[in-house]
């Protein structure tokens, strides 16, 4: 058993921690057992450091397995901390990752390369705490005062683990790097269809942003148009008039949320895309996949990740779906494909494309449920997946609430979909998923 930990405290941090795992999944013979959630802390630095290294960590610890001796590990990685940035001549300075072996077994090497187990972490609960989550039962082998007592014992000199009151202000939060990203929604309208009006006026708005964050949302999805049945459609100025104040305002306090999210705007207009792009937004969520004839000029025109959803018509009508006598896995993803294809030819990559099937955009329940289920068959189109399930009308097969009130079916959906090939869950209720998943990994 290896515990490996691993910091970041430069640019986008969830990025990076994300990036290393997936690269230290590479690295040959290694087997990732669990993930710990998230710690963020403040910097830990030497004195007379500069002040703008003063700023906070986020760190996690990986349970692995390995054929590796403890310096071949190290090799790969340090090649992935260069890869990732790291300077290696900058000691204690800010980095976009760091990657630290904290135990192996029983295992005490000491040399002028490797500290195995790491001689500080009885006085860090940014590097314990992770380790207690993935293995709460590893005993300490130095001798000394915490010789032979297990991780949980000696991390049990703090208290919780979410107050903030430990050393460095370390506390976990809620994001992951083992889950799909989570897409908190934000409507700015009075008549979505779960939360219509409830964030219309802008600092409503700002205040479940700040909320969503918190919860555990790694990205804010701000709309304008609702685009369920009956909805009526709006023309770009209205929509603009509408998302303007807000996006200016979460855009300027977003970097001081605990984590600073990336903001995805949901239109289908080519004027408020690029006006939005204007004002720094990453993602442009574009339900109607650039039916505006300007849309393309607009996104090939930026380096933005696209969102394109299947859909027979917005606003959505429960009268028009899908073929029932045709596969419609089969029906979305020659869609998906030819459309894969089309934003190719016009200069969008693949690497910017996401595909959101369109559960209940011209599908039957029975056929958004088929789409769930069956969504790993969608990996093979190479691009990023998006499942937007949250308390839609499909639900009521299961459960006669109204939409507000779906959010157990929302939940369940949403934990079978963390075991698929999903890149994002676009979401209402984010705080119970991500309560939920800490659950889940834990026991897995």
């Amino acid at each position: 058993m290896i515990i490996l930990g691993l910091g970041t405290n430069v640019g986008d941090r969830l990025s990076y921690l994300r990036q290393a795992l997936q690269l230290i999944k590479k690295i040959p013979t290694i087997s990732v057992k669990q993930v710990s959630p998230i710690y963020q802390s403040d910097a830990l630095l030497l004195e007379n450091a500069p002040a703008s290294w003063d700023m906070p960590y986020l760190n996690l610890a990986l349970r692995c397995e390995t054929q590796l001796n403890p310096h071949e590990l190290l090799q790969h990685t340090k090649k992935i901390e260069k890869i990732l940035g790291h300077d290696a001549e900058r000691e204690w300075a800010p980095r976009q990752i760091d990657i630290d072996i904290l135990a192996w077994d029983d295992l005490i090497l000491y040399d002028d390369k490797l500290h195995i187990p790491h001689e500080h972490l009885h006085e860090r609960p940014f590097a314990l705490w992770p380790l207690v989550d993935v293995a709460p039962f590893w005993k300490y082998p130095l001798a000394g005062k915490y010789h032979g007592k297990t991780a949980v014992e000696i991390a049990s000199a703090w208290t919780s683990r979410l107050t903030g009151d430990a050393p460095l202000h370390t506390r976990q939060i809620q994001q992951r790097i083992d889950t799909p990203e989570l897409m908190g929604i934000l409507n700015v309208t009075p008549d979505s269809f779960s939360d219509g009006g409830a964030f219309s006026v802008p600092e409503k708005a700002i205040l479940h942003a700040r909320e969503l964050v918190i919860a555990g949302a790694d990205i804010i999805d701000v709309g304008a148009e609702a685009t369920g049945p009956g909805a009526l459609s709006l023309t770009h100025e209205t929509e603009w008039q509408r998302l303007q104040n807000v996006l200016e305002e979460l855009l300027h306090v977003r970097s001081t949320m605990v984590i600073p999210p990336k903001i995805s705007v949901d239109t289908r207009y080519a004027k408020t895309a690029e006006k939005a792009l204007s004002l720094g937004v990453d993602f442009i969520n574009d339900q109607s996949t650039l039916t505006d004839p300007d849309m393309a000029s607009v996104l090939t025109g930026s380096q933005c990740p696209v969102v394109i959803m299947h859909q027979l018509g917005i606003p959505a009508d429960p009268q028009k779906v899908l073929p029932l006598s045709e596969n419609c896995v089969t029906l979305v993803y020659q869609w998906a494909e030819q459309k894969i294809a089309a934003l190719e030819k016009i200069g969008i990559s693949k690497n910017r494309i996401i595909v959101d099937v369109g559960i209940g955009f011209g599908k039957t329940a029975e056929q958004s449920l088929e789409l769930i289920k069956r969504i790993d068959t969608f990996t093979s189109l190479g691009v990023k997946l998006m499942v937007g399930h949250s308390r839609k009308s499909f639900l009521t097969v299961f459960t006669d609430k109204a939409a507000a009130l779906r959010d157990i079916e929302t939940l369940a959906v949403s934990l079978f979909l963390t075991n698929q090939s999903v890149d994002y869950l676009r979401v209402h209720h984010v705080d119970i998923y991500a309560r939920a998943m800490k659950i889940t990994k834990a026991l897995s």
